[in-house]
Parts: C-alpha cells; structure tokens; sequence
C-alpha cells in the first residue's frame, strides 16, 4: 500500500500514530492531486463547503469527541482514495467533494475482498477510535 500527502506537516504524529502502515510519499507540488482532479478550494467556494450540512455535522461531532484543530496546512485540497490492482487496473475510485466527505471504510474492505464487517467500535492504535466508518482521536 502507498499513501500520498500533500506536505510535512502532521507526518511524524500520523506515522507515531499508526495510522497507515504502507510506503508513505509527500507530493509538494500537488501534482498527483491535479492528474486526479482532485478538488481544490479557494477562497471563494471554501465557505460555502464549510457551511454544508455534512461540514457542520462532522465539526459538531469532532466537537463532542473533543477533537481539536488547529488550522495548519493546507485545508484547501481535498484528497481521495484510489485503489488500484498490481496490473494498473482501478477497482475504486473516491473523490472527496466536500471536507466532510470520506470513502466507507466497509467498500474498501469490500473492494480489497476482506472478509469481515467493519465494528461501530474498535481500537485501531492508543488513543484512537474507530465509530461506523470514521476513525478519530480520543
């Protein structure tokens, strides 16, 4: 497995927090972003996608779980998930359209044929929890 950022900052928390266990790449000029046509905001259509009915729900539940932010890095660019075979061939596709948005980690279960269903609660790593299909600090 192959995970793509999109720069430095937060590298060191996220591999310390055992978040992703594949070859990690950082694309600072966005270039893997832009051949994927991954959305990116400006400051015009950023605060209308902010103020989403999905967008709130997510800050209010970060909220109640007492997960902070601090605004740093690049909150323009939204990201996806792609998973491709060793031949090249796609078996799923996932662009993120608003900052709420994330892929059911149940298709990526599926499209990687593991068995199982994914729990409403499981510990990934210290300090992290798993609730239907997003995982978030504790």
């Amino acid at each position: 497995m192959v995970g793509v950022g999109l720069e430095e900052l937060g590298v060191e928390e996220f591999v310390k927090g055992n978040f992703f266990s594949g070859e990690l790449y950082i694309d600072t000029k966005k270039q893997c972003y832009k051949d994927l046509s991954f959305k990116r905001y400006n400051v015009l259509n950023v605060f209308p996608a902010v103020f989403k009915k999905s967008s709130r729900d997510s800050a209010a539940k970060a909220k109640a779980d007492n997960l902070g932010g601090d605004f740093k890095g690049d909150g323009m660019q939204n990201g996806g998930t792609l998973i491709v075979d060793k031949g090249g061939k796609t078996l799923l596709s996932f662009r993120q359209e608003d900052p709420a948005d994330h892929v059911p980690l149940s298709d990526v279960l599926k499209t990687l044929k593991i068995e199982g269903k994914v729990p409403d609660q499981r510990a990934v790593s210290e300090g992290v929890r798993c609730e239907d299909d997003v995982c978030h600090k504790t």
